[in-house]
């Protein structure tokens, strides 16, 4: 069953806004991710009430929802809060990925290896994949001296050095947290090539990997 219109196009800004994210090439190139929405039982026959799945996550993130401002969140868990997940590729060589894609944060972050309280598999059997940073040829730990990590916090951090990790931490709405370290690498994806057809495509994207994490 499709989701309704509504639903549509709020899946569609949300592609948009991880492909101006993930790709330095995105004003000349489109992205396209196949969005699957959770909560297909609950939904009904009619796709659901997009009110309903909107409040929803409004009360799991605990914030308003800007019309306009549609940031991105990640996630391991296929089967947790968020309204829809995708799948994606990240590394050299690419390794599979399940991410939400909703409103509850402005972090693209995945799982690390090194976490040790990370879930392997999803309540829907899905195998999930934790991001290996020795494991990709195409990373590189963003320090706390570039740019990325000056921008995010608005200057300089005190007592960075170059030695030193850009790291992150969450605190959603209901109390959850999520802590780690910036990260950059390769992102694939399927490009809009013309006439309704795609191509393989890749751009590079800076995403957290999750070192620890609580009531997640």
């Amino acid at each position: 069953m499709a989701p309704p219109p509504a639903a549509q196009a709020a899946a569609a800004l949300l592609l948009a806004a991880l492909l101006a994210l993930a790709s330095s090439h995105a004003a000349v190139a489109t992205g396209v991710f196949q969005v699957h929405r959770k909560f297909r039982r609950a939904a009904g026959e009619e796709g659901g009430n997009i009110t309903a799945h909107l409040a929803h996550d409004v009360g799991r993130r605990g914030r308003l929802l800007d019309a306009v401002d549609v940031p991105l969140g990640g996630l391991g868990l296929p089967t947790d809060t968020g309204l829809y997940y995708t799948k994606i590729e990240i590394g050299t060589p690419p390794k599979p990925f399940h991410v939400q894609v909703d409103t509850g944060s402005d972090i693209l972050w995945v799982n690390c290896i090194t976490c040790d309280k990370c879930p392997h598999k999803s309540g829907l059997g899905i195998d999930l994949m934790l991001y290996d940073p020795k494991g990709s040829s195409s990373g590189s730990t963003v320090s706390c001296d570039q740019p990325f990590c000056a921008a995010t916090y608005g200057g300089k951090l005190p007592g960075c050095t170059a030695s030193l990790p850009c790291e992150y931490s969450v605190m959603y709405g209901d109390g959850s947290t999520t802590t780690g370290y910036f990260v950059s690498d390769s992102l694939q994806y399927n490009q809009v090539s013309g006439d309704g057809q795609t191509r393989y495509g890749n751009g590079s994207v800076t995403f957290g990997v999750v070192l620890s994490k609580v009531g997640i």
